[in-house]
Formats: structure tokens, C-alpha cells, sequence
């Protein structure tokens, strides 16, 4: 309007007149009028057509409103559907499910409360649709690969694992996130030849970690053909587990069990070199194992070549009085297991002292201070769970207190504690 007066002004001061002919009509009009009356017309017809545009829009508008308002209805019911399944309250689960369903669809998030809903609900079957579409969100795909192989667990399905394993190929997933549940299965239900196949083409063999986990893959594998009586097979398998994991001590068990019979001098040289490079308490098992069909004072004399380092080792002496005792050869044996006390007392050590005390009869004392100072001595944990610090007696490849893979390792007993001179047990110490 301020255009339209400036325009006005400027041309009433300005003479002249305007001529529109039109089909034999003639009009005449000063240039000022005809202006000033295009500009309001042309006002005009914008001021009706906003009017009338917005009449139109009303409708859209509130549409859209409404949708907004629902969508945040839905949204919010969504998040407390998603809370309420963190404190297992199924109600509100199903409830907010109902309300979000209405207004929202194809979210992650929409999807991973249908499928507590059905879990709450007992609805296997739904339960597993559910987890397979999952397999094609991105964002959810690890945890449907993760629970899809809990699911195998339960049912102990080899058929889903085996799949759900080339799954997790084609995915991409990384196999940290999945680790816990591929090994718990594969303990289970013995499914190791299949892992094997999974790790070579799924992890690098430069991590050290993942070489352990190969090698623990080979030596199950090993072990399912040895109790089978598949001697050849379970060799096979245990060399490749060795290549990667030398000297392990349950691996070395293995060996002894599987080369029971075959040349002494190849066992022996094995042996002494595992004693020299990795000495461990276990290579007692592994010499009676070895040469199960040998007499002990044969024994005797294989341990003997064996044991030729590491003096300085409490169980190196342990290991010799126990051999030498049950070779009969009583009195060195009550000397090596005497010496073996000097570096770390043990219950083992005071026992066989306790039952060569009692088999000589020669002194009843001594018999019973041995047998007091057995019951008084502490156990020697050789393995314990680096996840949960429970100890084991012997090395497993699962732990069954925290359900965790590879977490047992062993305690070092290749340095002496020397507290023997700080026991109290040293003074009543029968000579």
C-alpha cells in the first residue's frame, strides 16, 4: 500500500491522460487512476487467493498435527516400553507395544520390543521370526546372531549354529561379541570341527589370543577322537594344536596318553625338552601316562632322565620322592621329599612322608606330626579363572563358575615362594 501512495503522489504531479480502446470502446483515464486501480486489483486477488489457500490447508494442517501429536504419543510409549523390559514389567511392555505399533513402524527399536513381548509371552516360534528379520537391520544384527546362538544352546540345535556361523561370516560381525556363545555350545555339544572351519576363516593367526583359541579348537577336537579310540585322527589333530600353543601343559597330557607304547627314547626327548622349556607339576601325569605299562622302578629311572634341570623347583623334588617311593626306595624318597618342603610345604609332600613314617612303624611321632602338618597345609591351586579368581585343580577350557572361555590360566609354580623358613610348620618338622 505505501508503494501504491508513493506511485499515487508521484504521478498527480505529472500532466497527461491514458486511452484504452477495447472492441470499439474507448476510455479515457489519467495514468495515476489506472495504476493505482491494476495495483489494487492485483492486491486484492492475492489477499483472496492466500484466504482461500488457506481454507484448503486447514484440513492438511490439523492431519498433520495429529500425526505429529501421535507419533510422539507413539515414540514416548516406545521408550517406556523399552524401559519396562530392563525391569521385566510385561504389562507395561504389551501396553506400550499396542500404543507404539499404531503410529511407528521399521524402527529398531519397535522391533526389539515386539520380540521381548514374545519372549515374555513364551512364543518360541514368533520369537524366532522376530530374531531372523533382525538378521537384515543392520543395527540389530549382532544382537540377533547373539541370540539366535543362544537359542542353538537351549535346543541344542547343530543344524541353527552351523548356519548362524556362516551368518555371522556374511554379517561381518565381529567375533568378540559373539565369542562367549560359540564356545559354550561348542563345549556342549562337542562342535569343534565346525569352529575350526569358522576361526581359520574368520580371525588373524598373528593375534596370540586368537592362535590360543585355535589351538584349544584343535586339542577338543583331538580329544573327541582319542576318547573315541580314533588314536590317528586325535594325533593328527593335537600336532596341529601343539604348532600353535607349544608345551601347553593339558596339550602335553594328551600326547602322553595318545603315544602311550610307541619308542621311549622320541617320548623321553619330548618330555625332557617340555620340562626344560615349560616346566609344570603335570609332567608326573605325563611320564605315568606315557609309560603306564612300566614298572616303577623303570619309571624311576625315565623320570630321572626326564627331570635333569630346573633344581631348583619344589616339585621337581616332590616329583622324584613319589616315584622313589613307590620304587620302594623309601629313604631317598623321604629326602627328596624333605628338600622339596625346604622351598614350598605342600600336601602332598607331608602325606607320602606320613605314609613311609607308617609303613616303616619305626616312629610313631614323626607319623602323626606328618599327618598333623598334612591336615594344617594349605592346597596348591595350580589354575585359576582370570575373570572370576576362582581356583581349579586342573586346566578346562571353560570356566563353570562364570561361564567364560579361555579365562583359565595357569599360576606360575615355576618360582619357589621360600617360605619355608618363615612357616611355623619348620619347627615341628619330625627329623
Amino acid at each position: 500500500m505505501t508503494l501504491i501512495s508513493s506511485l499515487a503522489m508521484w504521478f498527480s504531479k505529472s500532466n497527461g491522460k491514458l486511452i484504452i480502446e477495447w472492441f470499439g470502446w474507448e476510455i479515457t483515464t489519467s495514468p495515476t487512476f489506472f495504476l493505482t486501480l491494476l495495483l489494487s486489483i492485483i492486491f486484492l486477488v492475492y489477499i483472496i487467493l492466500s484466504f482461500a489457500l488457506s481454507l484448503v490447508n486447514i484440513p492438511r494442517e490439523t492431519i498433520k498435527k495429529l500425526k505429529r501429536k501421535k507419533t510422539i504419543s507413539a515414540t514416548k510409549a516406545l521408550n517406556n516400553g523399552i524401559i519396562a523390559s530392563f525391569y521385566g514389567n510385561k504389562n507395561e511392555v504389551l501396553k506400550n507395544l499396542n500404543i507404539a505399533k499404531k503410529s511407528l513402524t521399521n524402527i529398531p527399536l519397535l522391533t526389539l520390543l515386539e520380540l521381548q513381548n514374545s519372549i515374555y509371552k513364551g512364543d518360541q516360534k514368533n520369537s524366532f521370526i522376530i530374531l531372523t528379520k533382525m538378521l537384515d537391520i543392520d543395527v540389530l544384527k549382532p544382537l540377533a546372531i547373539k541370540s539366535l546362538i543362544s537359542y542353538s544352546i537351549t535346543h541344542k540345535d547343530k543344524g541353527l549354529f552351523n548356519n548362524i556361523l556362516n551368518k555371522s561370516l556374511d554379517k561381518k560381525i565381529d567375533f568378540s561379541w559373539i565369542r562367549k556363545g560359540i564356545f559354550q555350545f561348542c563345549y556342549e555339544n562337542k562342535n569343534w570341527q565346525e569352529l575350526s572351519i569358522y576361526l581359520k576363516k574368520k580371525i588373524s593367526l598373528k593375534n596370540t589370543f586368537n592362535k590360543e583359541i585355535l589351538s584349544i579348537t584343535y586339542y577338543q577336537m583331538s580329544l573327541d577322537y582319542y576318547f573315541s579310540d580314533n588314536f590317528e585322527d586325535a594325533n593328527f589333530f593335537l600336532r596341529k594344536a601343539l604348532k600353535l600353543n607349544n608345551f601347553f601343559p593339558p596339550f602335553m597330557e594328551l600326547y602322553s596318553k595318545i603315544n602311550t607304547g610307541k619308542s621311549n627314547r622320541e617320548i623321553i626327548k619330548v618330555l625332557k625338552n617340555y620340562w626344560i622349556k615349560n616346566p609344570n607339576p603335570n609332567i608326573e601325569k605325563c611320564i605315568d601316562y606315557a609309560f603306564e605299562n612300566k614298572n616303577n622302578l623303570s619309571k624311576l629311572k625315565i623320570v630321572s632322565k626326564v627331570l635333569t634341570q630346573n633344581n631348583d623347583l619344589y616339585f621337581k623334588y616332590l616329583i622324584l620322592g613319589k616315584f622313589k617311593y613307590r620304587a620302594r626306595i623309601w629313604g631317598s624318597s623321604k629326602s627328596d621329599l624333605k628338600k622339596s618342603i625346604k622351598f614350598r610345604p605342600s600336601k602332598d609332600a607331608y602325606y607320602y612322608l606320613y605314609k613311609i613314617e607308617k609303613d616303616l612303624k619305626s616312629n610313631k611321632l614323626a607319623t602323626e606330626e606328618f599327618k598333623k602338618l598334612y591336615n594344617d597345609c594349605k592346597n596348591i591351586f595350580l589354575w585359576k579363572c582370570n575373570s572370576c579368581n576362582m581356583p581349579h585343580d586342573n586346566w578346562s577350557p571353560f570356566c563353570h563358575s562364570c561361564s567364560t572361555f579361555n579365562s583359565i590360566n595357569n599360576i606360575s609354580c615355576n618360582n619357589n615362594d621360600n617360605i619355608y623358613e618363615k612357616n611355623n610348620l619348620e619347627k615341628s618338622l619330625p627329623i
